[in-house]
């Protein structure tokens, strides 16, 4: 089996050329090819977020937002390619002040209540001095703007923790809160001391999981048997999908394997497929799990994805319109790539 490696990135107007391509009530998208090596996901261990406003000039309102998500397109050898999606749960907003902090969550601001989540979607690249401006669409309670997020220049480690990649990237996004209806209603609206300007600044580090990490973690032995996501790992490559669905039927029923956790296995299969460039392949195994288990959560996290990657958009509409219906965490961690060519139809204002 031939695998599928070319590398295309697509920005913002690309993506939406795409979108204009509708017949009737179906959408056509050019194929899509994603090199998930370029995806890093945001490790919060090792991030923060914060931001800060003035009052009487002084910048004596701060705080931090310890709820977000977020996922980012880097390559350092095509910077223009770099697109991002960021979630970040508005109850998470916090000054450690119990009081503020009720007034900020209520709503004459955040209201949380109503609106509990906030998104940024960027695609669109601006090269400076020190790294690059991404500009695209932040969703605040009912309200969406172009806003720009100014990046310095990310820092790639190759490899550096057990074969992850890590990327260290900080940044900064500045807003007029009042463009977002915070804070110009109740007793702060009256307040002529009270700033306009919203300064967020972060610092994330980013992990892209390798195909290296994924060999070393599941084509190996494991507990003294061969790993069963390894095993069909290599069959579908060398056999194809059939074969490996086959070969998951066997295993499953073999005494060495039938106690394990199916359904994870199954998502890992497809995950070690979908990292290696083998979209398609990686659906029927997503598949089979969410059959044993509708509720998998790791299936549920991956399938948008890997129908993305397979160029199967309507499918990655369909999956992710039923997770509307799931727990918050499972609308977290989607590709941007995904987010950007499902915008048209996919609003963000529909991202609550």
């Amino acid at each position: 089996m031939e695998k599928k490696t070319p590398k295309t990135h697509f920005g913002f107007k690309i993506g939406m050329m795409m979108l204009t391509l509708v017949m009737g009530a179906t959408q056509v998208f050019a194929q899509n090819k994603i090199d998930m090596g370029d995806r890093f996901q945001i490790n919060k261990d090792g991030s923060y977020i914060t931001f800060q406003t003035t009052l009487a000039g002084f910048p004596v309102i701060r705080g931090s937002i310890k709820a977000y998500q977020a996922n980012m397109f880097y390559d350092p050898e095509d910077i223009m390619s770099t697109s991002a999606t960021i979630r970040i749960g508005s109850e998470g907003f916090t000054t450690s002040h119990d009081r503020r902090d009720e007034e900020l969550q209520g709503e004459n601001f955040l209201n949380t209540e109503k609106y509990p989540a906030i998104w940024f979607q960027g695609s669109d690249v601006a090269l400076t001095e020190t790294g690059f401006d991404l500009t695209g669409t932040i969703n605040i309670k009912d309200i969406t703007k172009e806003v720009t997020i100014q990046v310095e220049k990310p820092t790639i480690m190759r490899k550096a923790m057990n074969n992850l990649d890590l990327m260290m990237v900080k940044g900064n996004l500045k807003l007029n809160r009042k463009d977002f209806d915070l804070g110009t209603a109740g007793p702060w609206a009256a307040n002529p001391m009270f700033g306009e300007e919203i300064n967020i600044e972060f610092n994330f580090m980013g992990t892209s999981y390798t195909i290296d990490y994924l060999k070393a973690s599941f084509v190996n032995q494991k507990d003294g048997r061969d790993n069963p996501v390894g095993l069909v790992y290599n069959d579908v490559k060398e056999n194809g999908v059939k074969s490996g669905l086959k070969l998951v039927e066997t295993l499953s029923k073999d005494k060495k394997y039938k106690s394990d956790n199916w359904p994870t296995n199954l998502a890992n299969i497809g995950w070690i497929l979908m990292v290696d460039g083998y979209g398609k392949e990686s659906l029927p195994f997503y598949e089979l799990a969410l059959k044993q288990n509708p509720k998998h959560l790791p299936s549920l996290l991956r399938l948008a994805d890997a129908y993305t990657i397979a160029g199967q958009y309507d499918d990655a509409m369909a999956h992710l319109k039923n997770e509307w219906s799931l727990p918050e965490r499972s609308r977290f961690t989607h590709i941007p790539q995904l987010m950007m060519l499902l915008s048209g139809a996919f609003d963000l204002q529909n991202m609550k």
